[in-house]
């Protein structure tokens, strides 16, 4: 019989570093256009994994060498490639049980950031484009908890891993919500972002008499830094674009409209060029990458966490 510890067990072994699994019952209260169900309308579990950030990754833009290393080992390459082959080897284990396990492309601020609405297909369907919440699932799978910037807490890593989700059929023993919180509400993410783009109005999901919370985000600032647009956050727009001023305390874009801007730019700054052509190689589609290093969101919260001691670590069984 499939239980959870075997669902659990290999996903760690087929390469992730973690893994948790959450009930549907707890997204019952979730939007429609985020909801496993409008996925895979016979789920009965969600199970959530992720891969490490290695600390190593953000080095170069600490030192101020090298911008590439976060984007290309921070997002892609080897750590993908781990969470590729854990999401083949929980899927083959699932079907090998008479299961069916569905991947889902989840986001992490989807209603934040999302292109303008599409119509449903039909009625009583919902709109193309069904994405999860990935650091929503995460936090029900027991996982951990977003921080104040919104960005997810573990108990092993803090901020620092990406994730996969798998829905699957099999009715799976949850795992119970994380109870002791991560977070202590520092604000250090908040003042050390470059981008002036966390700790807004106070947001939060609760589930099971558990209350998670983070600060809003202003998706516009942070996507406009984390392209490297800002200067406040990279050097390379006012030395090929010299004449490009950007105030990022008077930026208003739109997630969508900075996303963009991104790309149209990132052909005329030699250095983001270079950076988009790396990632092409590495398999990210050619991309504008993360110049901004998370350095408030992820460096600034991981520094903190470990100060205080409150980051197990992880090791793979």
């Amino acid at each position: 019989m499939l239980t959870a510890k075997m669902v659990k067990d290999c996903a760690v072994k087929g390469g992730a570093d973690i893994c948790g699994i959450a009930s549907i019952e707890r997204f019952k209260d979730g939007p429609p256009e985020t909801h496993p169900l409008a996925l895979f309308p016979d789920a009965k579990s969600v199970i959530v994994y992720a891969s490490r950030i290695l600390k190593g990754s953000y080095k170069g833009i600490q030192e101020g060498t090298d911008w590439s290393t976060y984007w290309i080992y921070g997002y892609g390459s080897g750590l993908y490639s781990s969470l590729g082959c854990a999401t083949d080897a929980i899927s083959n284990l699932l079907e090998d049980h008479g299961y069916e396990a569905v991947a889902s492309p989840g986001g992490h601020t989807l209603l934040d950031e999302a292109p303008p609405a599409r119509a449903p297909l039909g009625k009583g369907r919902q709109p193309p484009c069904i994405m999860l919440h990935m650091r929503v699932a995460a936090a029900l799978a027991g996982l951990g908890e977003p921080g104040w910037s919104k960005v997810f807490l573990t108990p092993e890593f803090g901020p620092r891993q990406r994730f996969d989700i798998l829905l699957t059929d099999a009715e799976l023993e949850p795992d119970p919500l994380l109870k002791e919180p991560i977070c202590d509400k520092c604000q250090a993410c908040v003042r050390k972002c470059p981008g002036h783009a966390l700790g807004g109005t106070r947001e939060a999901v609760e589930v099971e008499g558990r209350t998670f919370e983070w600060g809003a985000v202003d998706c516009g600032k942070c996507k406009v830094t984390h392209w490297g647009l800002n200067p406040k956050a990279s050097p390379f727009v006012q030395k090929d674009l010299p004449g490009m001023q950007m105030d990022i305390k008077k930026v208003t874009y739109k997630w969508y409209e900075a996303f963009r801007l991104g790309f149209a730019l990132s052909d005329r700054i030699e250095y983001l060029k270079l950076i988009a052509n790396g990632t092409a190689e590495h398999g990210q589609g050619g991309r504008p990458g993360s110049v901004c290093g998370a350095v408030g969101c992820v460096q600034a919260c991981n520094a903190h966490l470990e100060a205080k001691k409150k980051l197990k670590g992880g090791v793979k069984g």
